[in-house]
């Protein structure tokens, strides 16, 4: 079967906010400059805003920029077209430092105040807002494909020319089924890369490129860092909407462990709870589970009263990018740009995800415009986007906070003295602290004589994986080539075993792990492909560099409601 070829101007791969905000000022901008630019975007889940998921908090300032009438309801105001759906203004928020049994209020860092805007900041479903996004791009003649995933570059030279989406209707074994489309061939003088954290075709190029180099001379740049994100939808009935809770200390900081990381707990709307953890994964002991300490938060005074009665409605986990500033590749290249958390944009110390997803799709869209008025595409055009993202507001406030997330490596109250410390100079260090080993590297062998922590009790509203897990929408086709692979498929049941007891037992989020004897006596891991969350932590974390994820069947994956 002839693989079909389509030609646009833009492709964007990845309906995030940081894709739909450059798909559609592209076209915002092209009507208004006579270019009437097409614009193709996909997405690897079935429906736009499946895969996505964040806290999630939105200063709506950013949506003016993009779409100036975002608070009007558009003709016959019927769903998704009315007015941004966004929930509940932040109305009460609050700091806490936990102990085991008690919680501490802390005075709120005015970065983390989220009440300051002229608007006030709303707490919003990531993957709902995506959608209502969705919809006014295509009013703007966006064309939108879900279910399609981009596989491979397509390359002439070393300027990227499109991609090829993936084959759909194979089996396990890579033959044809019934019903088989082989993929498409899309070509375009500029794509722009809007994956999220660690897109498999963003870093294919990334690597391919070496656009995250850290031995360029004159120019220093750490590995990338990242965080292991859970979220739960709970229906929480006769709960007010506008709280906003952040906590640290317990379960993360105990004597002799400095895990860095936090909890969070909103009411978005009547009735409803969001609730989880993000952990940074340079933890260092592999017995540790995230998963586990995340239900261990739960238990505490100052949680659990707030889910009594309370019913699970969602679960989900993803990674996030955390190196910040330092940490950043090269933003564009021939023929492509990168944008939101796919070029690890995402400010940790202020909590600006969405905002700055948003934001660097409207400068990618206004450098895209620069670039067809002179049919000029190099990486030399393009690099302009680079400039204006370090020159923007937001870009300056990720170089103010370049040292904060290091200065937790010491533990959490030097990290908070530091943080003050960082905060009172404004940013202007005259250094910048480095990170020098990725989160894998991070991870000590096992000591033999160390016992791992005996897991909480599941109690309500305590979860195991599974239950938490049947609430992620989660769907794979049956008979479909698996997209998680072992490099080398001896090394888990030795060197992994021996040195590290398999931490991909405890660091995945959805148990798609499991380990087994052989009648011979050895030890094997066995992947369970249909229970991935698309996280990918397991690409991230694995010590011994093993775990290979790669994009699977357009469509697979899960669905999260209103997360």
């Amino acid at each position: 079967m002839k693989t079909e070829t389509l030609t646009f101007d833009v492709i964007v791969v990845g309906a995030g906010p940081a894709g739909l905000a450059t798909a559609h000022h592209v076209r915002t901008l092209s009507q208004a400059h006579g270019l009437d630019l097409s614009v193709c975007l996909l997405d690897k889940a079935a429906r736009i805003g499946g895969h996505l998921l964040s806290g999630a908090l939105l200063d709506p300032r950013i949506l003016t920029t993009l779409i100036p009438d975002w608070a009007t309801p558009q003709p016959d105001n019927r769903p998704p077209l009315g007015p941004a759906p966004l929930d509940s203004p932040v109305l009460d928020e609050s700091l806490w430092f936990l102990t085991h049994r008690r919680a501490h209020a802390l005075p709120l860092p005015k970065a983390w105040r989220h009440d300051q805007s002229g608007l006030g900041c709303h707490m919003v479903s990531l993957g709902t807002l995506c959608r209502w996004l969705a919809h006014r791009a295509e009013q703007q003649g966006v064309e939108i494909f879900p279910g399609f995933a981009a596989v491979a570059p397509v390359w002439e030279g070393d300027q990227l020319v499109g991609i090829i989406s993936g084959d759909q209707g194979r089996d396990h074994t890579g033959q044809p089924k019934p019903g088989f489309q082989p993929g498409v061939i899309l070509r375009a003088p500029i794509t722009v890369l809007a994956e999220g954290c660690r897109g498999s075709l963003s870093g294919t190029i990334i690597r391919q490129l070496g656009l995250d180099r850290t031995d360029l001379p004159g120019q220093r740049r750490s590995p990338q860092r990242y965080a292991l994100g859970f979220k739960e939808l709970w229906e929480t009935p006769g709960s007010p909407p506008g709280a906003v809770l952040h906590t640290l200390g317990w379960p993360l900081e105990e004597p002799g462990q400095h895990r860095h990381g936090g909890g969070f707990l909103y009411q978005p709307r009547p009735n409803r709870t969001v609730l989880g953890m993000v952990i940074d994964l340079d933890y260092t002991d592999p017995r540790f589970d995230p998963f586990m300490a995340a239900q261990q938060w739960k238990s505490h005074p100052l949680i659990r009263p707030r889910l009594q009665s309370a019913r699970l409605l969602g679960y989900g986990a993803r990674t996030l990018a955390i190196g910040g500033w330092q940490s950043l590749p090269q933003l564009a290249f021939a023929g492509g740009l990168l944008v939101g958390d796919a070029a690890g944009l995402l400010n940790t110390a202020t909590l600006q995800g969405i905002g700055n997803a948003l934001a660097s799709g409207i400068l990618a869209a206004e450098t895209i415009i620069t670039a067809f008025a002179s049919q000029d595409f190099s990486a030399h055009t393009l690099h302009r986007y680079t400039e204006a993202v370090r020159q923007s507001s937001w870009g300056r406030a990720l170089h103010a906070v370049r040292n904060i997330r290091p200065g937790f490596r010491a533990g959490l109250w030097p990290g908070l003295l530091h943080a003050l410390w960082e905060k009172g100079v404004g940013g202007r260090s005259p250094w910048t602290l480095h990170w020098r080993q990725t989160d894998r590297e991070r991870l000590h062998p096992v000591d033999p004589l160390a016992k791992p922590l005996p897991p909480p009790r599941l109690v309500h509203p305590l979860l195991d994986r599974a239950t938490a897990l049947a609430g992620s929408g989660l769907h794979y086709t049956a008979n479909q080539p698996a997209h998680l692979h072992w490099r080398d498929p001896l090394l888990p049941p030795t060197a992994g075993y021996t040195r590290f007891d398999n931490p991909e037992l405890r660091f995945c989020p959805a148990g798609v792990f499991t380990r087994h004897t052989r009648s011979d006596g050895k030890i094997f891991l066995q992947m369970h492909a249909n229970h991935c969350l698309h996280c990918k932590c397991c690409d991230i974390k694995d010590p011994l560099d093993n775990v290979c994820w790669t994009a699977p069947e357009g469509g697979s994956g899960p669905d999260y409601q209103e997360m």
